[in-house]
């Protein structure tokens, strides 16, 4: 009822400040006179006033709230010739002009768009932001570069309400982790890499290959319906001029890596490819591993990005673009790991520290054709990523439940352990978009996508230690181990929609629209676990804890000989998800300053999980079916050029993942989880409210308020024993999550004509809230949602200068994360918190002239340490550290070549 009642409020207020709209509108479309395309980014303004805009990316125009009377009505875009037409505005009445502009060779000193037909840039994002109905966020690779961002991961961070939460792939977005969010392709869903989560890594998409980033933190009915706190949509590169080359090389080295004896696992390649066999299976008589036991050491670990890329435009409406990168990065880390009991945090009964050494390596390569035909685009996008890593961990001290043997020594020992992902995805999207008649569109496409993510030979050994820097192999059961495993995922995601025009007046924005989408998807889950158990009859070999080889022991010989002896397990599960949407969107234009878009949308969600996994432990099935209705309701006010009022209301369900209903135990670098099939669906309740203040065309102050009611939220929880396994539940009946954020873009200072230093900033105050069951959470009956960092800062400060075909960016980039809950504590344990974060980079970019430029990033500068605390169940004792690191600090310089 208080959604309802806010939501009428809302409506009532804005419907009531629209009836006061007064004056003339003035609206067009700005084309090309030979090509006949639409212009994007073409500056409109009343001459002698300081009343203007830019044209869109469809090319249109709006002029709102102009004063009455005679003008003139000036239109400019670079390398076009100018145009001025005299109109007259009178009350209450819509003119429509139009401009067909021809190519010229004047100089364009003055005009203040910079490129041609470049969605790329910071002022056209803006522009598009201030003309779109719907709150969004678009962060561009013009901005991306300027910040020095690297993947899109980095890119949704420094937008408002959206973390980062150590240890966890992806981003929280207003307290909402992975499972709440969607990630898109292109309009495409995408499916995960990695079996723990339910979206792709957003690192995998370098800024070799985005064109934008946009966050939808408010939905509509045409958006996918398994979303709860945003949909994150990466536009892929493509050509925005006649044509282009660029070529690009960077090296980087970490200030942690200099200096230290540095090894990887043997088993990948130079490229990020895994050459590591399968092993024997279930022939416990072969060991036909083909990968040493023993790390290599890594010489001269400095980093290495190279990019290419390059299209052109043909027959004057047709274009191509092609792209490919590689990359590597090596990182070095030393830390601590402890876990604590209940009732003794004084005592923990694991504190290991370690050191971690990894190299990540990837391979991009795409490509895509538009073919436009009269009223008829036809585009064709291909996608290839690999991503390769390995890393190499030595952690030594106490484990009371490891090292029980070495109880005489603290319980303490060596654990190694050394592994290699190997993840792919291949995307194909066909895409077709049409003009039927002036008042119908229709848009269809298709996305077949295939996903392979590869842990081949995991390797982790236990030594209990035997004193005096000696340790031996242990000899139990279920302490050695090697692993391999494969997650494989093919989806086909069509989507089809037709759009009615309301009206064949082009000021006119009112249509109706229909449409399908769906998502058939295939996953199959499946792990080699070989367990080395060493004969009790033999001594097992004992190193220097600083020097321990095993492949002279754990080789074809000793296992003939039954020095140890073989168990094979293999873990499966595959899951079969069948998602069919239709949705019927109406935006309604009430008047020049008030738009509407109310819409319905229906999903049925077919989901079945067969699994055999936990060394036979748990084998069954689980099959989740329904169907669920989101309705949505936005509405936009202009009341007047510079201040825009947006709403939006809706209700979207969020599904869990896949992991997160399989009771399979994965055992992560610091931890366990499994999953739970009794885990039900959440149900979003979404109520957003902004203000758009906009100073100028690149401009603009924003305040936005949310507030959402979830029912049946899910979160991740300690199981509370032993072994530390942490799983997922259905943690309360219902969570709120509120907040406040706000965002300035500003241009402090210009002078000289050619010196601009500019701010960024951006925060938020997010309010979460769980009650929850103090049957299981003795500790904790209310907590805040998992991920959900009350306070969040972003801002830049940047410096620009041009002079001729010179110019130099610099910026200085900070971020601010608060403490959050990283785990919820159950049975008696205490939440797990991630402390407060502060983090500063520095970026600096020279174009020496319009071919050649220089790079250099210093990024991490106050290289913060990373903690995980937790307070014992008494309180008797501070806050325990239960992870803690430093990442260092990394230096960038590149250069590129553009033609």
């Amino acid at each position: 009822m208080e959604i309802k009642r806010l939501f009428l409020i809302a409506i009532w207020v804005i419907i009531s400040v629209a009836g006061m709209a007064q004056n003339g509108v003035i609206k067009g479309t700005i084309t090309d006179a030979i090509t006949k395309e639409t212009l994007v980014g073409a500056t409109i303004y009343i001459e002698g006033t300081t009343k203007g805009t830019m044209s869109d990316l469809d090319g249109n125009f709006s002029l709102n709230n102009m004063p009455l009377g005679n003008h003139i009505l000036v239109c400019s875009y670079i390398s076009y010739d100018k145009i001025e037409k005299e109109i007259t505005v009178k009350n209450g009445e819509t003119i429509e002009v139009s401009f067909q502009l021809s190519g010229t060779s004047v100089s364009v000193d003055e005009v203040t768009v910079s490129a041609r037909r470049n969605p790329e840039s910071e002022t056209i994002l803006m522009m598009e932001q201030k003309n779109s109905l719907m709150s969004t966020q678009t962060v561009g690779a013009q901005e991306l570069s300027r910040k020095g961002v690297s993947d899109a991961e980095g890119a949704v961070t420094k937008i408002s309400g959206i973390s980062k939460q150590q240890g966890v792939k992806n981003v929280f977005v207003r307290g909402l982790g992975d499972r709440y969010n969607t990630t898109t392709l292109n309009g495409f869903i995408l499916p995960s890499e990695d079996p723990e989560y339910k979206n792709i890594s957003l690192d995998f998409f370098t800024n070799d290959m985005i064109q934008t980033v946009t966050v939808s933190k408010v939905f509509s009915a045409s958006m996918n319906g398994d979303v709860g706190g945003a949909l994150i949509d990466i536009k892929s590169k493509e050509l925005n001029s006649d044509g282009e080359f660029n070529i690009g090389v960077s090296s980087s080295l970490n200030s942690q890596t200099a200096g230290v004896d540095l090894f990887l696992p043997d088993g990948m390649t130079s490229f990020g490819y895994s050459n590591a066999s399968d092993g024997p299976y279930n022939n416990l008589t072969d060991y036909s591993f083909n990968t040493s036991l023993d790390s290599k050491r890594v010489n001269n670990p400095y980093n290495l990005n190279i990019n290419v890329s390059g299209g052109k435009r043909f027959l004057n409406k047709h274009r191509f673009f092609l792209a490919g990168a590689m990359s590597n990065d090596n990182t070095y880390e030393q830390g601590v790991l402890r876990e604590i009991t209940a009732t003794d945090a004084a005592n923990p009964f694991m504190d290991m520290s370690y050191k971690r050494f990894e190299k990540k390596s990837s391979i991009m390569a795409m490509g895509g054709i538009e073919l436009n035909i009269d009223n008829i685009k036809l585009a064709y996008n291909s996608l290839y990523i690999h991503s390769g890593s390995a890393y190499y961990a030595d952690l030594y001290g106490k484990h009371s439940e490891l090292f029980q043997i070495a109880d005489e020594f603290n319980s303490e020992g060596l654990v190694r352990r050394q592994q290699i992902n190997d993840n792919s995805i291949f995307i194909n999207q066909l895409i077709l978009q049409g003009i039927w008649s002036k008042r119908v569109k229709y848009n269809f496409g298709v996305s077949l996508n295939r996903i392979t993510g590869m842990e081949p030979d995991r390797r982790i050994f236990r030594f209990p230690s035997l004193g005096g820097g000696k340790v031996q192999l242990a000899r139990a059961e279920n302490r050695n181990e090697r692993f391999n495993s494969e997650i494989t995922e093919t989806a086909l995601i069509p989507k089809f929609n037709i759009q009615y025009k309301l009206s064949e007046e082009p000021e006119n924005r009112s249509y109706i629209e229909i449409g399908y989408d769906s998502r058939i998807s295939n996953k199959e889950f499946s792990a080699q676990i070989y367990n080395h158990t060493w004969n009790p009859n033999v001594i097992s070999p004992i190193f220097d804890r600083n020097n321990v080889t095993l492949d002279a022991y754990i080789n074809q010989d000793a296992l003939s000989l039954s020095n140890f002896n073989l168990e094979y397990f293999n873990d499966t599960y595959d899951v079969v998800r069948n998602m069919h949407g239709s949705y019927i969107d109406l935006i309604y234009q009430l008047n020049n300053s008030l738009i509407l878009n109310v819409g319905l949308r229906g999903d049925y969600v077919y989901t079945k999980i067969n699994y055999e996994v936990n060394r036979g432990a748990n084998i069954g099935n689980d099959t989740f079916k329904g169907v669920f209705i989101s309705p949505s309701l936005n509405v936009k006010y202009i009341l007047n050029d510079k201040n825009h009022l947006r709403m939006g209301a809706s209700r979207t369900n969020t599904l869990p993942q896949d992991k997160e209903i399989s009771p399979f135990v994965y055992q992560g670098f610091d931890g366990l989880e499994n999953g739970n099939p009794e885990l039900e669906i959440s149900n979003n309740y979404n109520v957003d409210i902004k203000w758009d203040h906009y100073l100028s065309d690149n401009e603009m102050f924003s305040l936005n308020g949310f507030y959402k009611y979830i029912l049946n939220p899910i979160a991740r929880v300690d199981q509370g024993n032993s072994a530390g396994i942490k799983t997922f539940d259905n943690v309360s009946d219902h969570a709120i999550a509120a907040g406040v954020e706000a965002e300035l873009r500003k241009e402090l200072l210009s002078f000289a004509q050619n010196h601009t230093i500019n701010l960024g900033i951006n925060a938020s105050y997010i309010y979460s809230k769980i009650e929850l069951d103090p049957q299981w959470f003795v500790q904790n009956t209310t907590s805040t949602l998992e991920g959900a960092a009350p306070y969040i800062f972003n801002a830049d400060l940047t410096y620009n200068m041009v002079s001729g075909k010179f110019s130099m960016n610099s910026a200085f980039v900070v971020n601010y994360l608060s403490d959050k809950v990283h785990t919820i504590g159950t049975r008696g344990y205490n939440n797990l918190i991630e402390e407060s974060l502060t983090t500063l980079d520095f970026i600096n970019t020279i174009k020496i002239n319009k071919h050649l430029g220089i790079g250099f990033k210093a990024m991490n500068l106050l290289n913060p340490e990373f903690n995980l605390t937790r307070e014992g169940a008494d309180g008797s004792v501070p806050s325990v550290v239960t992870h803690s690191y430093k990442k260092g600090v990394s230096f960038d310089l590149g250069i590129t070549y553009k033609l």
